[in-house]
């Protein structure tokens, strides 16, 4: 699939929501400006959470070994489970490996925390917050800020964000 294909359908979502937009300017500047600034920046942070979680999502799995194929080879082994006595005895240490591992990762808390940063730090989430804060204080400065067309723009804006990241990023990431 080409970019260009790929950024039809996306693009067509968003020029869509614009002119159901526009539709407010008969009703008031006032709204109109109020769901499209609530629109756009809830449209951004979604789609840069989806775009950066997907980042991090695919540093991941690239550091993942693929070659552990212990269960598979478990059940070519042991078709019938004949050895069924020695996986409970497995079972009973993988219990205490994971009470193990689990105590660990308490410790690893800082660890934890600063692997998943990223995401939680990304441009594409940080801007897309900016742009809510500042339009909102730009609505409110104004005396324009209206409550309802500001609400209903926070959820056309997330739903939109959705639709626009799932066929740009989500997608495009299981065609590999």
């Amino acid at each position: 699939m080409t970019m260009m294909t790929r950024i039809k359908k996306p693009l067509a979502l968003f020029l869509g929501a614009q002119g159901a937009a526009l539709a407010l300017l008969l009703l008031s500047t006032q709204s109109y400006l109020n769901f499209t600034v609530a629109m756009m920046s809830s449209m951004l942070i979604v789609a840069g959470s989806l775009y950066s979680y997907r980042n991090m999502i695919r540093q991941r799995t690239e550091e993942v070994d693929l070659e552990d194929n212990k269960d598979i080879i478990d059940m070519m082994d042991d078709p019938y489970d004949l050895y069924e006595e020695e996986r409970m005895e497995e079972i009973t240490d993988i219990k205490a490996m994971i009470k193990a591992e689990k105590a660990r990762q308490k410790g690893n808390v800082i660890q934890n925390t600063t692997k998943n940063v990223s995401a939680w730090v990304s441009v594409y989430r940080l801007i897309p917050y900016a742009f809510l804060v500042l339009g909102f204080i730009a609505l409110q400065n104004n005396h324009a800020l209206s409550v309802l067309p500001y609400l209903v723009g926070l959820a056309a804006g997330i739903a939109l964000g959705y639709l626009i990241a799932r066929d740009l990023f989500i997608s495009q990431s299981s065609e590999y």
